[in-house]
C-alpha cells in the first residue's frame, strides 16, 4: 500500500502542472513588459513549482517511513503540516532572495509583483493538493486496514482452532501418555513430566484468546514444551536455548515459538544416528529458531503453518518473518514486537 503511494506517477505530474498552469494564467492576465521577461517568468515558474513539489514529496515520503499513519496519526499530521508550511515559505523566500541578489528585477518591477503573487498562489495550491492527497490516501489506508483486520481476525480464529488441534490433539496426548508410562519407575522424573505437561496445557488454554503475549511467557512455555519432548526423544534431541531477560518485555503472538519448534520436530528425522539439534536464540530484536536439516521422506510440507505465522505478524508490524533454507540448516527469524500489553 505504501509503495503504491510513493509510486503514484500521476501525482508527480499533476501538482507541478497545476502550479505551472496557475502561474502562467496569472502571468498571461498581465501585460509582460518584454518577451525576455516573459521567458524568464516561465522558467521561474517551472523551477519554483518543481522545487516546491520535490521538497513536499520528500517530506511526505520521509514521514510515511518514519511515522506511519497507522502507528503515529497525530504526530504524522502535525509534523507534516508544520514541515510543509515551513518548507514552502522558506523555499519561496530563498528563491526570491537569490533572484534579488542577482539583480534580476527591482522592487518596483511589475513582473516582480506578478511573480510574488503567482508564487503565493502556487504555494497554496501545492499545500491544498498535498493535503487532499494525504486525506484520500489515509481513507484508503483505513479501508485497507479495516478489511485486513477482518480477514486476519478470521485467520486468527482458524489459527487458534488449528493450534488447539495440533497441540491438544489425541496424537500429542497419546505420545505424552506413552512417555509417562516409561517413567513410572522414576518417580521424580514422572512428577516433573506431569507438572510440565499440566503447565503447558494450562498456558495453551490461557493464551488462546489473546493476540499477543510477553516473550517472557513464551520462553517459559517453550521450556516446558521442550522438556516434554526431551523426555520423549532423550539424547536424540539436542536443545540450545539462549533468550536473555533483556528481551522479555517484547511481545509475540501466542504459541509461535512452540509451533516453530514443533515444525522442526515434525519434518525432521530424530534418531540416535541422526540427532536433531534445535537452537533458539535472540538477536537484533528477533528470535531465531534454527535446526539442522534431515528431512523425513514420508512427511510432506505445504508451508501453510509458516504462512499462517507470517500473516499473524503482518497485522502488527511491517517487519517480515524471514525464512532461510541453506547450508544444511533451516532458520526462521521472527520479529519481536514493541506493542504494549
Amino acid at each position: 500500500m505504501y509503495k503504491n503511494y510513493i509510486n503514484n506517477k500521476w501525482m508527480l505530474i499533476l501538482i507541478p502542472l497545476v502550479g505551472i498552469s496557475i502561474s502562467l494564467i496569472y502571468f498571461l492576465a498581465k501585460i509582460a513588459p518584454s518577451e525576455h521577461q516573459a521567458y524568464f517568468y516561465i522558467l521561474h515558474s517551472i523551477i519554483f513549482t518543481a522545487g516546491l513539489w520535490v521538497g513536499c514529496l520528500l517530506i511526505v515520503t520521509y514521514l510515511w517511513r518514519k511515522y506511519p499513519w497507522e502507528h503515529h496519526p497525530i504526530k504524522h499530521l502535525i509534523i507534516e503540516v508544520v514541515a510543509i508550511l515551513v518548507y514552502t515559505n522558506l523555499f519561496a523566500v530563498g528563491i526570491f532572495g537569490l533572484e534579488k541578489s542577482l539583480h534580476l528585477f527591482n522592487e518596483r518591477d511589475l513582473l516582480h509583483e506578478n511573480m510574488v503573487m503567482g508564487a503565493f498562489i502556487t504555494n497554496l495550491i501545492t499545500f491544498f493538493i498535498t493535503t487532499l492527497h494525504e486525506a484520500v490516501f489515509f481513507y484508503k489506508q483505513w479501508k485497507y486496514n479495516f478489511s485486513k483486520s477482518a480477514r486476519l481476525e478470521k485467520d486468527n480464529i482458524e489459527a487458534k482452532y488449528e493450534t488447539l488441534k495440533s497441540q491438544i490433539n489425541p496424537h500429542f496426548l497419546f505420545n505424552s501418555l506413552n512417555s509417562l508410562t516409561t517413567l513410572v519407575d522414576d518417580n521424580n522424573e514422572a512428577v516433573d513430566y506431569i507438572q510440565n505437561l499440566s503447565e503447558f496445557l494450562r498456558y495453551v488454554l490461557k493464551s488462546r484468546d489473546r493476540e499477543l503475549v510477553l516473550v517472557r511467557d513464551e520462553v517459559h512455555m517453550l521450556q516446558k514444551y521442550l522438556s516434554l519432548q526431551k523426555s520423549r526423544f532423550r539424547n536424540n534431541l539436542k536443545i540450545k536455548m539462549s533468550v536473555p531477560e533483556e528481551y522479555y518485555h517484547y511481545s509475540l503472538p501466542p504459541l509461535v515459538l512452540q509451533m516453530l519448534v514443533e515444525n522442526c520436530i515434525k519434518h525432521n528425522v530424530i534418531s540416535k544416528d541422526k540427532p536433531l539439534t534445535i537452537d533458539v536464540f535472540a538477536e537484533k530484536e528477533s528470535i531465531i529458531i534454527k535446526n539442522n536439516l534431515q528431512k523425513k521422506l514420508d512427511v510432506s510440507s505445504t508451508g501453510q503453518g509458516l504462512n499462517n505465522i507470517t500473516e499473524r505478524f503482518a497485522f502488527f508490524t511491517n517487519r517480515e518473518v524471514k525464512i532461510t533454507d541453506s547450508s544444511g540448516f533451516f532458520e526462521v527469524h521472527v520479529p519481536l514486537l514493541t506493542v504494549e500489553l
